[in-house]
């Protein structure tokens, strides 16, 4: 293709994803606030228990501007936190003698513990009295002995009843993840963006890890450890913002992958944010050990880590503008993509048309078919595997519908064959091949 060819078909691509962008903007709006995602956790409400481990990031290697390779300061951790089960206890049982002063809620470390001040007692041959607790000194000894062993167990009770609340809340969020795995995807984030804005305020952060939730049943514990995806910049957030530079977020987001920046690192991560926040406003301000309150007027940016979970929806927009940016400097575009917009790949040679007896033994051993096929049906599998699709045409008694049971057997959502006379019927409900109504118990029997 020349160049001025190659620039019309540039063009009409970007304009493509241009259109796709804005339309996944529109159905897939960015969450502005944190409080819009389906789940939420703050990291500095986790207590101070054996139970609970915080880890810190991975040594993560990236490569400098000048080619060499280097390292995180911060690492060694394979985890980022580890929630086991704690160990709970019994409060100290209460004397008999005061036991049954004590009003309902004493072996609950948050309560403090009440008594009653009076009593009513009766014997059988006498009038009910009222009898006041202070009047036996034993008892008031006794409930001072109990009271503190009840203070000492309280102050290791208290916070094993916390991380039994944060154990809980991963349980029910493992069983979360495992059943809506397929929409949800738990993130830990960091750089608070706190920003008042007339379309709508933003208080949510912008520094994204993605992360794996494990469960071991013979501990039991949870561990929270780093997917095998690198640390992202929020970006869909800011595309539908007039006034930010979008030139200056690209920028941003370059550094931040030859950076190798963390949301649980503080001086080099700390440091990018705030050269961030200035690249919205002017007055942006930047916040070391804290998140900002609540929104403010400029642009403010703080310290928090929070874990979350959210929808996989932001994937198409990090792909589309993934795409965007290759297509600006690419030369080779597929010729997959260029066919959408009305330019034809070329047409191969005859002698590719026809492969080698030798190239066709040898690739013919590298298709499993589960049934007899001709060199016809492989080359088809062989298509099917290269591109993704292809164009069968032959009149009837060919083998159109046989080579379609044999590719439907192996992996029927992959396979699709049309014939003229194929576009005109139904669509087959279990593998989605557009073929012949014989093709549809062909492969309900594959299917079972």
């Amino acid at each position: 293709m020349n160049a001025e060819k190659l620039r019309i078909a540039r063009d009409k691509l970007t304009r493509v994803f241009h259109y796709l962008e804005a339309l996944n903007q529109h159905r897939n709006p960015a969450k502005r606030q944190i409080r819009e995602q389906p789940w939420s956790f703050w990291l500095r409400d986790l207590p101070e228990h054996s139970s609970i481990q915080r880890g810190a990031a991975k040594a993560s290697s990236f490569k400098a501007k000048n080619g060499s390779s280097q390292s995180t300061e911060d690492g060694g951790a394979s985890y980022v936190l580890k929630v086991q089960r704690p160990r709970l206890t019994r409060a100290p049982e209460p004397p008999e003698e005061i036991a049954a002063w004590l009003e309902d809620g004493w072996d609950d470390p948050s309560n403090a513990f009440s008594i009653e001040e009076t009593r009513e007692e009766s014997e059988k041959t006498a009038a009910p009295t009222i009898v006041r607790f202070t009047d036996d000194p034993a008892r008031a000894a006794s409930l001072e002995r109990w009271k503190l062993l009840r203070n000492e167990w309280v102050k290791t009770e208290k916070p094993a009843r916390v991380a039994m609340t944060i154990f809980e809340t991963f349980y029910a969020l493992y069983g979360r993840i495992d059943r809506e795995g397929e929409r949800v995807e738990l993130v830990l984030g960091d750089g608070i963006l706190s920003w008042r804005r007339t379309d709508g305020g933003i208080y949510h952060p912008i520094l994204l890890q993605r992360l794996q939730l494990q469960f071991d049943a013979s501990v039991p514990e949870f561990t929270l450890s780093e997917a095998d995806h690198p640390v992202e910049l929020y970006s869909a957030l800011f595309q539908s913002m007039n006034d930010v530079d979008g030139r200056a977020i690209g920028r941003c987001r370059e550094e931040l992958e030859e950076g190798g920046f963390h949301p649980l690192i503080n001086g080099s991560t700390s440091g990018f944010l705030k050269r961030l926040v200035v690249q919205l406003s002017p007055r942006g301000e930047f916040l070391e050990d804290r998140a900002p309150n609540a929104e403010l007027n400029d642009p403010c940016i703080g310290r928090d880590p929070v874990l979350f979970l959210r929808g996989r929806t932001l994937g198409f927009a990090a792909a589309i503008e993934g795409i965007l940016a290759d297509l600006r400097t690419r030369e080779d575009l597929p010729w997959s993509l260029l066919n959408i917009v009305g330019e034809e790949s070329p047409i191969p040679q005859a002698g590719d048309a026809n492969p080698s007896a030798s190239d066709s033994s040898r690739a013919d051993s590298e298709v499993l078919l589960s049934k007899p096929a001709n060199p016809e049906q492989i080359r088809i599998a062989q298509q099917l595997e290269e591109h993704g699709g292809v164009l069968v045409q032959g009149p009837p008694g060919t083998g159109k519908t046989h080579t379609i049971g044999i590719l439907s057997a192996i992996c029927w959502p992959r396979a699709r064959a049309f014939s003229s006379r194929a576009i005109r019927q139904k669509r087959c409900a279990w593998c989605a091949i557009i073929s012949f109504p014989s093709c549809v118990r062909v492969c309900q029997r594959a299917r079972k």
